[in-house]
């Protein structure tokens, strides 16, 4: 038994344990083995979890802690609102959880779904592409080479962009006014799992849904949306991402020789789509690499890594 952890009087059965979570989203998450809530003390906690930004206890903590970080890692730095040295000195390597941590038992996936995965599989779509990013990565001068990337594919002919009023500052380089670009069709209010969402992006036969940055264990619910909605995704895919989540699934990658940059949408749009459909549907339904980015497994995975010898 750990210390601190809880048994039921009277009987020999383990009662949950109790995490302390510090969430901008979740207020109570129940797992197999703990239940976490914003509520808990700090007395009354087993554990704690800090999730997306660290919380103002999370050093002080005097039990099991850990910082849970879903963004890509060169953001890192941003989030945590500039205390990245203390953190990365004080906190020990099983207290930072994220996507590309060295040690596989403290490597957490981002979250892509909340709940069962189903298609959109409409046929009769608008023969363009759909792109939904929410800002431009700020100014050119600083702006990370991936999202530049990002954005020469999303700004293209054949692409609608949706996004928030910022992309009216947009500038492509240094030397660009500000402006929206040209495809800029206004805002979609609503988080990324909005149904809203998901229903106009049904409406178009391609979505080009580039993750942020491109990196090893990167992956977020941008492609599962895509696939979703019923949308040939343009994906570019870090190599262990093709190799393990990806596994049978189907999309056009602009970093292929076959059709690079721009290329991969015009030979998106030129693809059958209900043989897309087909196999990315069956993605769905059958990958356990897909399952393990659901959020109860999730959150199972950081319990496990809060706990690795309860």
């Amino acid at each position: 038994m750990i210390p601190g952890m809880r048994t039921g009087k009277g009987s020999s059965r383990m009662a949950k344990l109790k995490v302390r979570l510090a969430s901008p989203w979740d207020a109570c998450v129940h797992t197999e083995r703990a239940i976490l809530n914003r509520e808990f003390s700090v007395a009354e906690a087993d554990a704690l979890l800090s999730i997306w930004s660290p919380c103002d206890e999370l050093l002080a903590f005097p039990r099991r802690k850990a910082w849970y970080c879903c963004e890509p890692s060169c953001q890192f730095r941003v989030i945590e609102g500039g205390r990245w040295a203390t953190l990365r000195a004080r906190l020990d390597r099983s207290e930072f959880l994220h996507h590309a941590h060295p040690e596989a038992r403290f490597r957490v996936p981002h979250v892509t779904h909340f709940e069962p995965l189903s298609m959109n599989v409409a046929g009769n779509r608008r023969a363009r592409a759909i792109a939904i990013v929410s800002n431009h990565g700020g100014s050119p001068l600083t702006r990370h080479r991936d999202l530049s990337f990002r954005n020469h594919m999303v700004t293209g002919d054949g692409v609608d962009l949706f996004g928030r009023a910022g992309w009216a500052s947009y500038r492509a380089s240094a030397w660009s006014r500000r402006r929206a670009p040209a495809n800029y069709q206004g805002e979609l209010p609503g988080d990324w799992s909005d149904t809203a969402k998901r229903s106009v992006m049904s409406t178009y036969k391609v979505c080009v849904c580039l993750e942020n940055m491109n990196e090893f264990g990167y992956f977020s619910e941008k492609f599962v949306e895509a696939v979703v909605a019923g949308c040939i995704p343009v994906y570019r895919a870090s190599a262990d991402i093709r190799d393990t989540v990806l596994q049978g699934a189907r999309w056009f990658d602009p970093a292929d020789a076959r059709w690079p940059g721009r290329a991969a949408i015009a030979a998106a749009l030129d693809a059958n789509l209900a043989d897309v459909q087909q196999a990315n549907l069956e993605w769905l339904q059958n990958s356990a690499s897909l399952a393990a980015t659901h959020s109860h497994s999730v959150f199972e995975k950081l319990v496990d890594a809060l706990f690795p010898d309860a």
